[in-house]
């Protein structure tokens, strides 16, 4: 009698602990979603890098504005040590041998050359085939995609941490349930071997049962393993080598009705990779008519030069070549024309790598056009159907508890077996499992759907 009351009260113990099993309260040091947010917004080399993406497109921008339409302008000096250095015997000039006739000596006179100058000079493109339109459009365009990949690439970063962040909390919840349907089957094992010993049970239960609890043990170690992979991703999307906070208890109930009317008006047509590699394809095309016109159009330039020198006379010094006292001034202005004829091939070969690389661009947007409504349809189908499963596992969780509670009271009312009691267990186990899973699967199909409308949607 002793021994029947003891294996109903384990058999009661052990039907309420799965149900009991998510409602521990949650740590203190609880990592949360909006944490883990925060953190990969400081930490993650990946959003890093789409910032410094986008600010060097900006100094393209600039490269292209004063290359192509402000003038250029350098100043450069000079001035020569020799007669420092080497003293007055070493000159620091040209000479001419010069002798008159035969009766006259050799006479050596020197180059006048200056020993300091300061030049200024300036250019200015005048014409050059609206390259420099081409390239300044080019890099507006460029410019224009990386901001929206930049911003593109803050959603990406929040919602690739939402995902694994919930991922790693339903591989936390999946893990403590396989630990409780492991205890809970070495209970039973432990029930039916006492009820073998008393003639209630025959070998064939206690296999069953044996069986049954090798396979929980193999799933139980491959929960665990999900959980340490699963955090480490979410480590990693967080710019972290590693984090061994504990995360919330419940992954979060969904609004199935809220969710679908927010994606019933949800549209593809800004997808925000599709816009970049739309601005993209401009930016070729604008660099291949930027090269092309380099090609086959002259370049006409406006320059003009500026100089401050000191050099000195032969006359007024009375042929003091060294006297280098007085700067003089001189200025210049012209314009030039350049085209080149022939360069072996360069400009065609870069003209026409310019614009297989437009072809390019143009074929990588044409397949995203296709690929982008395609992706579209597939996660909102899957989105729909995970909220359905979602719905129908929380329905059968209840029924599986229901079973399970009257599988223990017929045990107790000797009108149901050990046997019964486990197969309801088992199921309310299967249910509760299929719920987290469910839940997963909608979230990533909302999160994924979310990346391909470029928007937040109703989660909850």
């Amino acid at each position: 009698m002793r021994k029947t009351a003891s294996l109903l009260a384990l058999l009661a113990v052990s039907a309420a602990s799965l149900a009991l099993a998510q409602d521990v309260a949650a740590p203190t040091s609880t990592l949360t979603l909006d944490q883990a947010q925060k953190e990969a917004l400081e930490n993650s080399p990946v959003y890093r890098g789409a910032q410094d993406a986008e600010k060097e497109a900006g100094w393209e921008q600039l490269e292209a504005v004063s290359k192509g339409f402000l003038p250029q302008v350098t100043v450069q000096g000079q001035h020569f040590f020799n007669d420092e250095l080497f003293g007055s015997t070493n000159d620091n000039y040209t000479q001419i041998s010069v002798q008159f006739s035969n009766t006259f000596p050799l006479v050596t006179i020197p180059g006048i050359y200056p020993n300091t100058t300061l030049t200024l000079s300036a250019s200015y493109d005048l014409f050059d085939g609206f390259s420099n339109i081409h390239k300044l459009d080019a890099a507006n365009n460029r410019h224009e995609a990386r901001r929206i990949l930049s911003d593109y690439a803050l959603l990406q970063l929040q919602e690739d941490v939402r995902l694994k962040f919930y991922t790693a909390l339903g591989a936390k919840i999946l893990s403590d349930m396989a630990d409780q349907n492991v205890k809970t089957l070495q209970d039973h094992l432990k029930i039916v071997q006492d009820q073998l010993d008393n003639g209630q049970a025959t070998k064939y239960d206690v296999l069953r049962v044996d069986v049954q609890l090798s396979e929980a043990k193999s799933d139980q170690i491959s929960a665990h393993d999900n959980v340490v992979l699963a955090r480490e991703a979410l480590a990693q999307s967080m710019g972290l080598k590693e984090d061994d906070r504990p995360l919330p208890v419940d992954l979060p109930t969904l609004n199935s009705e809220a969710v679908l009317q927010d994606v019933s008006g949800a549209d593809y047509k800004d997808n925000p990779e599709l816009k970049a590699r739309q601005m993209q394809t401009l930016a070729a095309s604008d660099q291949s008519a930027a090269s092309a016109a380099s090609l086959w159009v002259p370049k006409v330039s406006l320059f003009g030069q500026y100089q401050w020198y000191n050099s000195p006379a032969y006359l007024p010094s009375g042929f003091d070549y060294k006297d280098y006292s007085s700067f003089q001034t001189d200025y210049f202005v012209g314009v030039n024309a350049t085209w080149s004829i022939l360069d072996g091939g360069e400009s065609v070969a870069k003209a026409n790598e310019a614009d297989e690389q437009a072809k390019q661009a143009k074929d990588s947007y044409a397949s995203a056009e296709l690929q982008t409504p395609f992706n579209f349809d597939q996660w909102k189908r899957r989105l729909v159907s995970s909220l359905a499963v979602y719905k129908a596992k929380l329905t059968d969780v209840d029924e599986a508890r229901e079973s399970a509670r009257l599988a223990t009271v017929g045990f107790k009312a000797g009108t149901r077996t050990t046997t019964d009691v486990l197969d309801a267990e088992l199921e309310e186990y299967r249910a509760s499992a299929g719920v987290v899973q469910a839940q997963l699967d909608a979230l990533d199909a909302i999160i994924n759907l979310e990346l391909v409308t470029g928007k937040r949607l109703t989660h909850d």
